[in-house]
């Protein structure tokens, strides 16, 4: 099953406004992820301000717009040999 990417800007809308939800037996916190860090799942560099690839595991996926995560060119290539790039 072909792995599908597209690239995309690290600056795009999609990064704002991020949150990461801790759950714990006492319950809930979320702690606000800045604008300008954008890891790649791959390497955990931080890509801001360049493009990266977001990646999507099937059609559905990628058609519901809901990709797997966002890598590095050089990290993209490295672990989805025979990925399709789309635009």
């Amino acid at each position: 099953m072909p792995v599908y990417a597209k690239k995309t800007q690290s600056t795009d809308k999609r990064f704002a406004g991020r949150r990461v939800e801790i759950y714990t037996a006492e319950g809930a916190d979320c702690i606000p992820v800045p604008d300008a860090v954008v890891l790649c799942d791959g390497c955990n560099q931080n890509i801001y301000p360049n493009a990266g690839y977001l990646v999507y595991l099937c059609k559905r996926e990628l058609a519901a717009d809901h990709p797997y995560d966002f890598y590095c060119e050089a990290c993209l290539k490295k672990y989805f040999k025979g990925y399709k790039e789309i635009s």
